[in-house]
């Protein structure tokens, strides 16, 4: 799903609002999940999962083409857990 089948899904949901409305709150919402983020804040969406930020150390590569070896430093990630309950969901 991408965002405007999101925005979509919400205003079939939630009739009294616009499409233009919904848009502008479901860029609010993931915009204030990556400011949290980028502050180092783990954002929780109880029953969907956890966003938390992680570095991942530096690492010694490969270029798939030259067979070259590339050092690929470190870099922050964002890591996504799901919830117990989503999975127990998914896997019934």
């Amino acid at each position: 799903m991408v965002k405007h089948e999101l925005v979509d899904a919400l205003v079939r949901a939630l009739p009294g609002i616009t499409k233009q409305d919904m848009s502008g709150v479901v860029d609010t919402l993931f915009g204030s999940m990556a400011q949290a983020l980028m502050g180092g804040e783990a954002v929780e969406v109880r029953g969907v999962g956890r966003f938390k930020v992680k570095e991942r150390g530096p690492m010694a590569g490969r270029n798939p083409r030259t067979k070259a070896a590339v050092n690929v430093p470190a870099r922050w990630v964002v890591h996504f857990r799901a919830a117990d309950s989503l999975i127990r969901r998914m896997n019934p």
